[in-house]
């Protein structure tokens, strides 16, 4: 049974001796609205060679580590990934207790993955994990670690602790400038914005810059307690037409800009359904009507979020096509577009089951991880939900 306790997100980890299937349960807010734990991140295996020691059953991921050296100290690098898939994620860690057990950024043994050297991700990126197992080191009994996602809403843990009943002003944008609003094609534009944080702690924030509603740019800012702070973009723009250019969208700006009249005459996307891990084609084609060649940088946005650019040069009198190549790792609904083109939607879905026949499960459900971890096996129960913490009660 699941219950929330807390402003953290987490994703529980069992660490057992023998392999079971855990049931996937259903979450509910306080309010008994299901959530879909896929829409906040996704657990999988790396497609680079260590990711042989992870597998994927019933929305669990298994990483089996029977094959570690005896008295040893093993490194598996990009075992397994973590992708994001909400946009407001600003930091996840690991916490973990377990000693002669670490995990790991990558392939670099060194970066560690822990609260205090967390990695802070881009909208939709992928984490890749490694492991590294001190089998001199045995333990009995269950083990259990944590991977924390934070918002970049969320309160601190600290201030949730000594001000139990406090509770603080959120970080606001003050102003807003946007200059200039009129310009030629292949000008850029300065965006500035100031906040103002209203706490008496310093607060990460991350501002997030819109042209037309879509986020083209971000960069993460810390502000101390009762000051405020300012963040500059700078954006090129390349096709002529009117935009509304702001932050968060908070506030923003009408700029107007003319130019030859280079086009993108339509968009695409050669797959409106696919499976989860599939990957698919989304197409723009570019008319260059001028006596010159052009050069222009297409942005793929996926739910307003640009995720891939493609610059090209489009000959005089000529139109060109440019593809992008995406892989969707999450199921869910997703709204495509090339540099504010429609190009459609595609929805994900989950991959149809598998039957397993002749499986004995094992009534018993004590764990040990010990060396040589014969038949060893970290199962990786995924229970996440923004700004609640999901805690196991098994």
């Amino acid at each position: 049974m699941l219950s929330i306790s807390s402003p953290v997100v987490t994703v529980f980890i069992f660490i057992l001796g023998l392999t079971l299937v855990i049931p996937t349960a259903a979450l509910t807010l306080g309010g008994g609205q299901p959530v879909d734990e896929r829409k906040h991140l996704h657990l999988a295996p790396s497609d680079g060679t260590n990711g042989q020691y992870a597998v994927i059953d019933d929305d669990k991921i298994t990483l089996n580590l029977e094959a570690l050296n005896d008295r040893a100290i093993t490194t598996a690098g990009d075992v397994f990934t973590i992708t994001i898939a909400d946009n407001d994620v600003q930091r996840v860690w690991i916490e973990n207790d377990i000693e002669g057990l670490e995990f790991y950024s990558g392939n670099d043994p060194t970066a560690e993955i822990t609260e205090s050297s967390p990695i802070e991700p881009s909208a939709s990126d992928t984490i890749s994990v490694g492991v590294a197992v001190d089998t001199h080191v045995a333990h009995a009994g269950t083990e259990t670690f944590t991977v924390h996602v934070r918002y970049d809403d969320d309160e601190d843990d600290e201030d949730d602790e000594d001000n139990e009943n406090e509770t603080p002003e959120s970080v606001s944008l003050e102003s807003l400038t946007v200059t200039p609003t009129s310009l030629e094609t292949g000008e850029s534009v300065t965006i500035e914005g100031t906040y103002r944080n209203g706490n008496d702690t310093a607060k990460r924030h991350t501002a997030k810059l819109t042209v037309d509603g879509t986020v083209v740019d971000s960069q993460t800012i810390e502000i101390a307690g009762g000051e405020t702070r300012t963040v500059t973009f700078e954006r090129e723009l390349q096709w002529p037409g009117s935009y509304d250019i702001g932050i968060d969208g908070a506030a923003s700006e009408r700029v107007t800009v003319t130019g030859p009249g280079i086009e993108i005459s339509e968009a695409s996307v050669t797959d409106a359904e696919l499976t989860r891990g599939d990957r698919t084609t989304v197409s723009a084609t570019v008319r260059n009507p001028t006596n010159e060649p052009v050069e222009r940088t297409l942005e793929l946005a996926v739910d307003g979020i640009v995720v891939d650019t493609r610059t090209v040069v489009v000959q005089s009198g000529t139109e060109r096509t440019v593809t992008f190549e995406r892989q969707f790792d999450v199921p869910g609904t997703y709204d495509l577009s090339i540099s504010g083109v429609d190009a459609g939607s595609v929805t994900v879905s989950e991959p149809e089951p598998h039957p397993i026949r002749d499986r004995q499960l094992s009534a018993a459900t004590t764990a040990a991880l010990a060396p040589p971890l014969t038949m060893g096996a970290l199962l990786l129960g995924v229970a996440a939900n923004r700004r609640w913490a999901i805690v196991s009660k098994y």
